[in-house]
């Protein structure tokens, strides 16, 4: 679990979608349970985005509403990620056991052969 100096220096990677997957995941659950990292991620988030609409002429009058969108898609970064995990493990766990079921038929077929004595 990170601490909230930790989550302090990723608020700044995090508004600027620099965080990994790994990272992501541990700083999105410390700012759901930590109101402290998540009021400093708020106010981060509302100047470097007003400062970023300033530059570029835009305006988004609603940046609590797009820093819970950002939230929001971070999450399902997060979920994707882990589902990718998932599936990767599940898809080398077949291949895995299929490759030694081939070797064991193999080893049959060779003894019955009388190739394996």
């Amino acid at each position: 679990m990170l601490t909230c100096r930790e989550v302090e220096k990723m608020v700044m990677p995090y508004i600027d979608e620099g965080l990994g997957e790994e990272e992501l995941d541990e700083f999105l659950e410390h700012i759901q349970d930590c109101d402290s990292c998540r009021e400093e991620l708020e106010i981060y988030y509302t100047v470097s985005v007003g400062l970023r609409q300033l530059d570029l002429g835009t305006g988004i009058f609603d940046i609590t509403g797009a820093l819970e969108e950002s939230l929001d898609l971070a999450w399902l970064k997060v979920r994707a990620a882990r589902l990718r995990r998932v599936i990767r493990y599940a898809v080398e766990t077949l291949c895995t056991t299929g490759v030694l079921v081939v070797l064991v038929l193999q080893l049959r077929i060779w003894q019955q052969t009388g190739l394996l004595r």
